[in-house]
């Protein structure tokens, strides 16, 4: 007789959660524009469903941060001052550093093996001009810390800025030397936690975020 644990009914994804997914993707790649208004109506009409999943979609964002307004009809996608973003460097290169010396400590053989594939997978997407991919494998490089960290207090206040900081590395890969730079730096970060040379590596991974820091201009204005 068959185990019934087995016979598991999966449920369908929530269409307010594939509404939200859609939207946030379409912010991170910058097809909604920093500041640009998003009305139910026209986010209801895109994505060809009811409005009721796309309010509840709507409201999802905007606890995550990267949507804001009062209306329940509407929102704009997040904007950032030049203290803003500064702030969000600092606090991204807090939290990152904590999990790099704690997966360093956790699971160092296997941080690093998993970055030095991402880096594998990276050069990939260069070759193959997939910008969309390259970025998706940035995204899941400085993730990887967190993953091994081994902590997941330190993953959940990571994750409450992830997608800002997603949003902005679109806007910042647009210039051909920065995605040089950013890449190579990425092989370098992998290949000094290779060595067990830590604080080297975070003040590479310092120099790169610190770079961003200082590009507002860049940041709002359109990636199109």
């Amino acid at each position: 007789m068959s185990q019934l644990g087995s016979l598991k009914i999966e449920r369908p994804q929530p269409l307010s959660d594939i509404a939200a997914d859609n939207i946030r993707e379409a912010i991170i790649n910058g097809d909604f524009r920093l500041g640009q208004a998003l009305t139910e109506n026209a986010l209801s009409k895109l994505l060809g469903i009811s409005k009721t999943p796309v309010r509840e979609a709507i409201s999802s964002l905007k606890r995550e941060g990267i949507l804001h307004g009062d209306s329940q009809k509407g929102a704009r996608v997040f904007t950032l001052t030049a203290e803003q973003l500064h702030q969000l460097c600092v606090y991204r290169l807090t939290l990152e550093t904590a999990a790099i010396e704690m997966a360093m400590k956790t699971d160092p053989s296997g941080l690093v093996k998993r970055l030095q594939s991402i880096c594998e997978d990276m050069s990939s997407a260069r070759e193959a001009e997939d910008f969309e991919g390259y970025l998706k494998l940035d995204r899941v490089f400085h993730d990887a810390f967190f993953e091994f960290s081994g902590n997941q207090f330190l993953r959940e206040g990571y994750r409450g800025v992830s997608h800002k900081v997603a949003t902005l590395r679109t806007y910042l890969s647009l210039a051909p030397l920065r995605v040089d730079k950013s890449f190579s730096e990425h092989v370098k970060i992998a290949e000094l936690l290779k060595a067990s040379r830590v604080q080297e590596a975070i003040e590479v991974l310092g120099e790169q975020i610190d770079r961003g820091s200082h590009a507002i201009d860049e940041i709002m204005g359109d990636p199109r």
